[in-house]
């Protein structure tokens, strides 16, 4: 979980507090843990993952004022747009996003500098994928003349990188600096890459790598500031310009909004301020709380947790959650924040009025016979999520069916749950070039598969893959499996896209097909940035029943 230490000169002005007295009991509110207190700093805790915005001091901060007083207004006074930034077309499958704002009438201190620089860091480590879906870049904004062209160049264009004494050229700043080597993964396998220019030709920086020293260095003193954001989710870029936004404005900020223009999708305007709106049953926040809604004060409640736009009307409750949150997807979400409003502690335990004896389920017990057997033939268990990305499915490992989308997702990265075990097996597999082999890896889990009746279910699967190994040796593995189970297994010859040609097949449990097997198609394999052959199997748990 993420940490955060803040120093409490900087710490206790933004949250409006004397001292930290009861600093322990108020973070449960932002569902924090204090981590240690000392003389000069504090050491918080961060539960929610889901909550990127308090992953700062200012967004710590933000939260324990709005408990103590009350919701606060958040980028009501940005003025249009009155300059733009040029997304070039050939960052479409680069880093093709990216968000921007200017901020004014702040002065940075060296408290609020350490506050920037550790913010840039967390979120884009943490929420950005270490820079992947989002980096971060604060720049002086006297030094910018605009519009800011986001564009493509070659490897050899060179500047002062921040931090170094000479000029580099981009690939010299890949191989020699320290960001360089860290995250030359996100674009050394590009000819040309990511650029970021004033309109008189400076560059400002080489995203997501390393701002210039000339345009890109802030320092203590500076009151005027640009800020972007650039990645390969738009989802996470545009939050998280939404966030410092708002917590720069926290810090007595202007925030200028700047207008974004692409060639190829409608122009927009950044920082976005988002106005997700929940609404909940007072009925289902009755039988969820063990009181009344009607003898609740879910305005005064919900205003603790920065809800704004409070409407209680006959048996629900509307609000809009605050621009800097967008992980309210569900009624339950409102609820939540209302329970922890009234505070855990304050509601009363109800003892359960009947008494069972729980045991695991079937499908559990058949997966932890299944594990024990796939363990004896070497086999090592690996665990991914359930939600997974459209990409990894359909574009990397090129399965046939695609996957079921969902409507609102968080980020794009979990926007499709999975309907094939397969491509978590690859994704491990992808990244373990460096171990010795042969691989031999394993997992259990939910799917949700596509039925004849256009409706959805959900079946455990289990898949195997075998790397630097061919169709023999995962058609063995499964026959040991089928072997000790006493079931009868043939295969009968398929073509399937993810596989090569003349090598897959379908799984035949006694006479029924029950899954596919066969050795991973070259293409799939480049795509996966794997180097060896690889092959595996995947079937339905239930068909190893006996």
């Amino acid at each position: 979980m993420p940490k955060i230490e803040i120093p409490l000169k900087d710490f206790l002005p933004l949250a409006k507090m004397d001292s930290t007295e009861n600093l322990e009991a108020l973070l449960e509110s932002l569902k924090a843990e204090l981590d240690g207190l000392y003389e000069k700093t504090v050491k918080i805790e961060l539960n929610d993952t889901n909550r990127p915005d308090l992953w700062t001091a200012e967004g710590i901060a933000r939260g324990l004022r709005c408990w103590n007083t009350g919701a606060e207004p958040h980028l009501n006074c940005m003025s249009a747009p009155a300059v733009h930034i040029d997304v070039h077309e050939d960052l479409k499958e680069i880093r093709p996003y990216i968000a921007a704002f200017t901020c004014e009438g702040w002065t940075v201190d060296d408290d609020g500098l350490e506050s920037l620089i550790t913010a840039q860091e967390k979120i884009a480590s943490s929420f950005g994928k270490e820079r992947k879906t989002a980096a971060i870049g604060f720049y002086p904004l006297d030094g910018i003349s605009f519009p800011v062209s986001y564009s493509v160049t070659s490897p050899e264009t060179a500047f002062q990188p921040l931090g170094e004494e000479v000029e580099m050229t981009l690939t010299e700043i890949l191989q020699k600096t320290e960001a360089g080597v860290k995250y030359a993964g996100l674009v050394r396998d590009f000819k040309k890459y990511p650029i970021l220019r004033d309109s008189s030709g400076k560059i400002l920086s080489f995203p997501p790598v390393l701002n210039s020293h000339t345009t890109g260095r802030v320092v203590s003193g500076d009151s005027r500031l640009f800020c972007e954001v650039t990645g390969t989710d738009w989802h996470t870029v545009n939050l998280t310009a939404t966030i410092l936004a708002c917590n720069l404005e926290d810090r007595g900020a202007v925030i200028n909004p700047v207008e974004i223009r692409y060639t190829d999708r409608k122009a927009t305007v950044t920082p976005v301020i988002y106005r997700d709106t929940l609404t909940a049953s007072l009925n289902e926040i009755s039988k969820l709380v063990g009181t009344s809604a009607m003898e609740l004060n879910l305005e005064a409640l919900l205003s603790k947790m920065d809800y704004r736009e409070i409407e209680v009307t006959g048996d629900s409750v509307t609000a809009v959650m605050p621009p800097y949150r967008r992980d309210g997807i569900h009624p339950r979400d409102l609820i939540e924040d209302v329970v922890i409003a009234i505070g855990l502690n304050n509601i009363e335990p109800i003892l359960p009025s009947e008494y069972t004896v729980g045991s695991s389920a079937p499908v559990e017990n058949l997966a932890r016979s299944v594990k024990s057997l796939l363990v004896g033939a070497g086999c090592e268990e690996i665990m991914r999520p359930v939600l997974t990305s459209f990409e990894k499915i359909s574009t990397l490992t090129r399965t046939p069916v695609p996957p079921i989308r969902i409507s609102n997702p968080m980020t794009a990265e979990y926007g499709v749950v999975s309907s094939t075990l397969l491509p978590a097996l690859l994704e491990v597999e992808s990244s373990s070039g460096h171990a010795a082999f042969p691989h031999r890896l394993f997992t259990v889990g939910e799917v949700l598969c596509r039925t004849n009746s256009a409706l959805c279910r959900t079946v455990v699967n289990l898949a195997v893959s075998t790397g630097d190994a061919d169709f023999g040796a995962v058609h063995s593995i499964l026959g040991i499996i089928c072997h000790l189970r006493g079931l009868e297994l043939s295969l009968k010859a398929i073509d399937d896209s993810r596989f090569i040609p003349g090598r897959s097949a379908s799984i035949m449990i006694n006479g029924k097909d029950v899954g596919i097997l066969g050795e991973f198609h070259p293409g799939v394999l480049e795509a996966w940035g794997i180097t060896v052959p690889v092959a595996g199997f995947e079937l339905s748990l239930e068909s190893l029943k006996v």
